[in-house]
């Protein structure tokens, strides 16, 4: 009885020594109106400090990958046009501020076009260009999409600046922009209104 139980148990180890360690499955974050586009995360390689990472993919309802990126946390929200045209994924967290990923879809091929892709430095720009007369240095600055209206994208601009006239003086602002995309061509900005946040005050930063 000893030896054949000393068998199993030696045979039992070699099983569980080297083995490769369970994939999770896909997780189905979000799907398209017409069901034939998905965004899926799966379990992404550590990063070089050895953090945990999100690998994000934009695929067909069979599962094959069109598109795919690393991301730290994984997209934190999803909006579909309404007629499955287009994707903007809030992605988190974003580079500098920006969070704003933006797709169009080709489901006959199938094929996924990048139009936008977050970028920090170039938000702060075109905020920068658009208010420069007012504004010294846009000192953060975030855009996340938040519907779909009448066909266009509707987006969230948050921030805070130093004027000119008192760099030390922090002020936050809101934007609202709505965004028109026509076939494969960059979002265009059609409107912006600027919104106030009664709780929110302009700060001094301290001097050095």
């Amino acid at each position: 009885m000893f030896p054949i139980l000393a068998g199993l148990i030696l045979a039992t180890a070699t099983l569980s020594v080297g083995d490769p360690p369970k994939q999770q499955a896909p997780v189905i974050l979000s799907t398209s109106p017409d069901g034939t586009v998905i965004l899926r995360r799966t379990q992404a390689d550590s990063g070089e400090r050895g953090e945990a990472r999100k690998n994000l993919e934009l695929c067909t309802a069979e599962g094959k990958v069109l598109f795919s990126w690393i991301s730290a946390l994984g997209a934190t929200s999803t909006f579909w046009s309404p007629d499955s045209r287009y994707v903007a994924i809030n992605d988190m967290p974003g580079d500098g501020g920006d969070t704003l990923r933006l797709f169009s879809i080709d489901t006959q091929k199938p094929e996924i076009k990048v139009l936008r892709e977050p970028d920090g430095k170039k938000l702060r720009r075109e905020i920068e260009s658009r208010h420069g007369s007012f504004l010294s240095t846009v000192e953060k600055a975030g855009i996340r999409a938040m519907e779909w209206k009448e066909g266009n994208l509707w987006c969230t601009v948050t921030g805070s600046f130093s004027p000119k006239r008192d760099p030390s003086l922090r002020v936050p602002f809101h934007h609202l922009w709505v965004f028109r995309i026509t076939g494969e061509d960059r979002p265009v900005l059609l409107q912006e209104w600027t919104l106030t946040d009664p709780k929110e005050h302009p700060e001094r930063q301290p001097q050095p």
